[in-house]
């Protein structure tokens, strides 16, 4: 024990005051006293015995110092990410995945993989279609996770990105935005959150523009009706109906790496659910009723992270499924929490792995079509007449 507890002090930096924190700091002090000339000094039985503050349970501690670890372990790797190149290394052709990230990216990729929902799809369960994951779209989703880009092409044929010796990799294929990415990425997470929701029983309208009276333009992802989530804990949550709008965000694209995505956490969300607020409950015009409904915006970062208002939502829903904070059930709430994050996470990765797929399928359509219309054009020979060429000598 006493080597267990100087090896991690030691050599994994835990302090002195998060190891007197979990285990009785007697056991600290003794531990981490001058060794003799031989070796540690036996413990007296008093030592052994005592519990000098409120004693914890063996999960409990193994908990607590799992988290002091990891924290650790994460500033490390934070600081190593400053040994990054400020500017990217590129891909080429021949070696497609042999670049290098640059350092802000890989700031913005790490503090997006941190926190709320982070990413649960790596421990989603196949036990039902909701959390899946196909193999390509798996093998897309770890790269992007541990920051592995592909080059595509050197300049993109949408935006035409990449005339500054830029050059084009999945980053931008998930990006671009004249490839229609909200489109893509957030409508399969809204049917698959409405899927759950139908497996909760809980009332709600796909696509519904009833609760904006007053403007016929306007429309929400998902309706949850009033009254729907009985069991919620909040008040707002329960005597209301739930306007959720859903809606992704890379903390990759440029807009959100200039606002600060690499160095603060959930700025991407943040921006989500700021922009969504603004186009309906903008001050001086909320375009529903307030007293019936609430606005709720589940912004969903690439590498898994939940803005605010999108974790609040979905614990919120765990809670009404079991039976609220009073229904003795409460331990079952972890399970579905767990859950619902991992069919948020699974339709997301998958989302974006297939529309960097779909981008990668429409690149290679364009050249292909380009290179026949090269080959046709140098194909094109002197015309010939019963076989022999007008210009035969």
């Amino acid at each position: 024990m006493g080597d267990a507890i100087k090896e991690l002090n030691q050599e994994h930096g835990v302090s002195v005051e998060i190891l007197k924190g979990i285990l009785p700091p007697s056991w600290v002090e003794w531990a981490l006293e001058p060794a003799g000339e031989t070796r540690r000094r036996q413990p007296t039985v008093a030592e052994l015995a005592a519990h000098d503050e409120e004693s914890t349970t063996p999960r409990k501690a193994q908990h607590k110092l799992g988290k002091a670890v990891s924290k650790i372990q994460l500033e490390k790797f934070m600081e190593s990410l400053e040994h990054l190149p400020q500017e990217a290394v590129p891909h080429t052709r021949d070696n497609p995945y042999g670049g290098q990230e640059a350092r802000n990216m890989a700031y913005a990729r790490t503090r997006s993989s941190q926190g709320q929902g982070e990413h649960a799809f790596l421990k989603a369960a196949p036990t039902e279609r909701a959390r899946e994951i196909p193999l390509n779209e798996f093998v897309y989703a770890t790269r992007r996770a541990l920051g592995v880009e592909e080059f595509l092409a050197e300049r993109c044929p949408r935006c035409h990105r990449g005339r500054e010796g830029e050059i084009i990799t999945t980053v931008h294929a998930r990006t671009c935005r004249r490839d229609g990415a909200q489109v893509n990425m957030h409508e399969p997470l809204k049917y698959a959150l409405s899927r759950a929701l139908n497996g909760l029983r809980v009332k709600h309208d796909v696509e519904s523009g009833a609760p904006f009276t007053g403007e016929r333009n306007l429309s929400m992802d998902i309706v949850i009706r009033p009254g729907a989530l009985t069991n919620a804990s909040s008040p707002g949550y329960r005597n209301k109906g739930i306007l959720l709008d859903v809606t992704h965000a890379d903390p990759q694209a440029q807009v959100h790496l200039r606002n600060g995505s690499a160095t603060s956490d959930g700025i991407a969300a943040q921006a989500s659910e700021a922009r969504k607020r603004q186009h309906y409950a903008r001050p001086g015009h909320v375009s529903f009723d307030e007293r019936s409904f609430k606005l709720t915006t589940l912004a969903v970062e690439s590498f898994g992270r939940l803005g605010e208002e999108g974790y609040e939502f979905i614990d919120e829903l765990a809670t009404h499924a079991v039976g609220g904070r009073d229904g003795g059930t409460m331990a079952l709430k972890g399970v579905f929490k767990e859950r619902l994050l991992q069919i948020v996470s699974v339709a997301t990765q998958v989302a974006i792995s297939r529309r960097v797929q779909r981008y990668k399928l429409a690149l290679r359509g364009r050249q292909d079509a380009e290179n026949r219309r090269t080959r046709s054009t140098s194909d094109q020979s002197t015309p010939m007449i019963w076989g022999w060429s007008v210009d035969a000598s």
